[in-house]
């Protein structure tokens, strides 16, 4: 039953092309049956699509307008259902081009969702240190805001609520019943949005695999907590487009799974969180 599906994996780009060819070669690598990256290049010079040779492997398709993160992982999932007719047992891949799997990551994942179609997959995430980072969070309570990150884990498996997109995997059954990203999000929560539309509106469970490992090159500068270094910075970052704190799109993202009121104190009390751990980094 599994010897006929494909492989499909979407990829939005912004430049950085070294990166993405190393994203591509890493696949070659670990991948040894038919499966197609869909790179969207959301570039206004389209540096990847005059870089990447396209092959039956690889298409490289340009965005034409501004997508960001969410709608270039939009227009390649509008691909996959007018172009691909994508199957049930097929399986889907959201990555992120400053990664590279590991051998044997892949086929760690794909044999897990082959044990269960109705589940979303990710690997562990090393940095270009060794160190291991976040792969996705637990969310324990809501108000106050906290969540756990599982890393070092001894389990098979441990269970996460928002996931990230470095190599979400999931089978054409999962695509089919959630669809879309929330388009509103533009740029951060995407991964968190489908995970957590997959979790309350589908009853679907995502996990973090304790022996697939993908590695990621972390040093690419961008609004991230470890990077702000004074007050201004920090404010900046919760109205920035390019910023996970932004409270707008925070807000927009848990609108849709706890209302407005709770999506009111839960962005209010990450915001908190955010500005209290500044607070003991500087001091």
């Amino acid at each position: 039953i599994y010897e006929l599906y494909m492989i499909y994996i979407i990829v939005p780009t912004f430049g950085n092309v070294e990166k993405t060819k190393d994203f591509l070669y890493s696949v070659k690598k670990s991948i040894n049956k038919d499966y197609l990256v869909l790179l969207v290049d959301d570039h206004p010079e389209n540096l990847t699509l005059n870089s990447v040779d396209q092959n039956s492997y690889t298409k490289v398709i340009s965005s034409k307008k501004e997508l960001w993160w969410v709608g270039s992982i939009n227009l390649g999932i509008k691909l996959l259902f007018e172009e691909y007719s994508v199957c049930d047992d097929d399986i889907v891949i959201f990555a992120n081009n400053d990664v590279e799997i590991e051998e044997g990551c892949f086929e760690i994942l794909q044999s897990e969702i082959q044990k269960n179609k109705n589940q979303i997959v990710h690997p562990r995430t090393l940095d270009q240190n060794g160190d291991e980072v976040s792969s996705g969070a637990k969310i324990l309570t809501l108000f106050p805001y906290m969540t756990r990150h599982p890393k070092n884990f001894n389990k098979n498996k441990e269970i996460i609520h928002m996931g990230t997109a470095r190599f979400l995997m999931f089978s054409g059954t999962v695509l089919n019943k959630i669809g879309y990203v929330n388009n509103d999000l533009v740029q951060y929560g995407g991964d968190n949005d489908f995970t957590l539309t997959a979790k309350h509106f589908h009853k679907i469970d995502t996990y973090i695999l304790k022996d697939a490992i993908c590695k990621l090159d972390d040093t690419q500068t961008g609004i991230k907590n470890h990077n702000i270094k004074n007050i201004s910075q920090l404010y900046n970052s919760f109205f920035a487009v390019k910023s996970p704190n932004n409270i707008k799109y925070r807000f927009i993202l848990f609108k849709k799974f706890f209302g407005n009121v709770g999506a009111f104190f839960i962005t209010v009390s990450i915001t908190i969180n955010t500005i209290v751990k500044f607070i003991f980094k500087i001091r």
